[in-house]
């Protein structure tokens, strides 16, 4: 295993998602389609932080530089500015104003950016092009490996960048113009992967030295990477997607970036013994290529999916999704893995404290008892001394076990997005509560 870097947040305790912010038109030149404006995006942060009671959330910002999304990269500069707020003289103002109230909320708000791709209206696009600093094909012609916004998109030559002092330029005028993102030590490296470079030849473990060395140098600014896959390449990935993104790795070659980066958004063939062996603080995720391991480790919720402004039902999967699939990620992150048995969807994780978690039917058991069944469930909320989340997709009824001793009482709440509502007090027999759940409900059980 790589050396571990002390990170900032255990991630695995941690909500992390992203905010789509807006991206370029393809039919009108230099104009920007707005997804959420910082005001907006700031009112779902409120409604988001009800419904997720108040743990830690990271959102990284996808579009909120130049005229959105995949634009202009490897330059990251300049705040969108279609996002301004009518009240600030600038949109940089607005970014800033807006990362400052997401505090309130317990938020903390980055940037998703990007050291892979070159576009060629980048204003640094010529300084890479003079250090030899992207992907070259065999004849020497820079290699527009992949297309974006209607644009030809470039790849970093890693080991370039890194030696001829271009990345730490680039990255020290970052933190020189955004120093409150800086201060949040956390942003989100988007699509990180390693590509051979053949004029000159670079192998792809000279691309993985480089790379090593680009994310100890933003640790050295006291700054965690999160990115976009497990990066698990060799030298006999092709440098073109196969089949779309990402190029598919293997399952054994190890994990290059374990120890540097603590999260990606999706975990690309990792096998059982690495799943047991790697702690969640220093390596966890969103959603898993096998997706049995979803319905076994489950992982950290996408939200970007769900907040979008044409969704009226937001609220409702959002509160779903957080209840299903967050919640037991965060509960099974609190306790060590102890094995991986069975194939496919017959897999099942150990855990200790006598937790197993079973991915068909998507059941969890403690004390061989049933806390997950489905979509419907009855679990430890670990952020919060005996507090339970309970949830049903299409209702329930029966007793749950409650595991501390000491209560004899429960108040119980339904989660919304615009708070808590109390319902009422029961009380707790034998270590039992009976509840009712109302279809597509989440409640929040405060013990006593």
């Amino acid at each position: 295993m790589n050396e571990i870097l002390k990170f900032n947040y255990d991630y695995s305790k941690c909500m992390v998602m992203k905010l789509g912010m807006a991206y370029p038109e393809k039919k009108i030149p230099n104009k920007s389609h707005i997804l959420l404006t910082f005001d907006e995006a700031l009112e779902y942060i409120k409604k988001i932080d009800n419904i997720t009671q108040g743990i830690t959330k990271i959102y990284y910002l996808v579009g909120w530089q130049y005229l959105g999304h995949d634009d202009k990269y490897p330059d990251f500069f300049e705040v969108n500015k279609a996002l301004k707020r009518p009240e600030d003289k600038t949109a940089y103002d607005s970014f800033k104003w807006f990362a400052e109230e997401a505090k309130n909320y317990n938020s903390i708000i980055s940037v998703h950016i990007n050291f892979n791709d070159a576009y060629d209206n980048a204003p640094s696009f010529n300084e890479f092009v003079k250090a030899n600093a992207l992907i070259r094909k065999k004849n020497g012609k820079i290699n527009p490996i992949e297309n974006y916004n209607g644009r030809k998109c470039y790849k970093t030559c890693h080991k370039a960048y890194w030696e001829s002092g271009l990345f730490k330029k680039m990255f020290d005028r970052f933190v020189d113009v955004f120093p409150f993102i800086a201060e949040t030590g956390t942003i989100h490296v988007d699509n990180f992967q390693c590509y051979k470079n053949y004029a000159p030849y670079v192998s792809t473990k000279e691309m993985q030295d480089a790379r090593r060395n680009m994310i100890k140098y933003v640790h050295e600014k006291g700054i965690d990477i999160t990115s976009e896959f497990t990066y698990k390449e060799s030298d006999s990935l092709p440098n073109k997607p196969f089949l779309g993104l990402p190029r598919d790795h293997f399952s054994k070659y190890p994990m290059d970036t374990v120890g540097l980066i603590p999260l990606s958004w999706w975990c690309y063939r990792l096998t059982a013994k690495e799943l047991v062996e790697t702690l969640p603080s220093v390596y966890c995720g969103g959603e898993y290529r096998e997706k049995a391991y979803n319905k076994l480790l489950y992982g950290n919720m996408h939200g970007e999916d769900i907040v979008r402004k044409e969704n009226e039902n937001w609220a409702e999967e959002f509160i779903h999704r957080f209840a299903t699939y967050q919640v037991p990620c965060h509960f099974l992150n609190s306790h060590k893995r102890l094995a991986i048995n069975g194939k496919r969807n017959h897999l099942s994780c150990i855990f200790s404290d006598n937790i197993i978690s079973y991915a068909k039917g998507e059941k969890i058991t403690q004390n061989n008892k049933i806390i997950k069944d489905g979509d419907t469930l009855f679990l430890p909320f670990v952020h919060k001394e005996k507090q339970y989340i309970a949830y049903s997709t299409k209702g329930d009824f029966r007793k749950w076990d409650i595991f501390e001793k000491d209560v004899s009482k429960a108040k119980i709440y339904q989660i919304t997005e615009n708070g808590n509502e109390f319902i009422k007090e029961v009380a707790i027999n034998n270590c039992k509560i009976e509840l009712f759940i109302k279809p597509k409900t989440a409640l929040l059980i405060a013990c006593k």
